[in-house]
């Protein structure tokens, strides 16, 4: 299964999972099979929400759905995430799972499907 979980650093399993989606700076798309991480890897995520955004964030914050899209996950860990997302990413197909952990390593033994 791959997960795309938001986090706050890029420490591997030990990183800090962001408490919003929306405001991650980084999103780890992990690989997850048996409970355990296959494989790991980061990419930008949109970072400070519409208040405190650029008009350069706020382009790149547009096309961020798509960007997930394309890396084809199977499900999002995220425990506060907006409407608008939840709506693009379910009719998608991609299941928003409401796991709670401080970091990657608390979330992945919580994912079942």
């Amino acid at each position: 299964m791959r997960v795309i979980i938001p986090v706050l650093d890029r420490n591997h399993e030990h990183s800090r999972v962001s408490p919003h989606f929306g405001r991650a700076p980084y999103l780890a798309v992990v690989e997850v099979e048996d409970a355990k991480i296959r494989s790991m890897n980061f990419v930008q995520g949109e970072g400070p929400h519409e208040e405190n955004r650029s008009e350069e964030e706020k382009s790149k914050a547009s096309s961020i759905h798509g960007k997930i899209m394309d890396l084809k996950p199977d499900a999002i860990v995220a425990t506060r995430i907006g409407p608008r997302a939840v709506d693009d990413f379910t009719k998608a197909g991609i299941e928003i799972l409401p796991v709670e952990g401080n970091t990657i390593s608390e979330i992945i033994p919580k994912l079942q499907r």
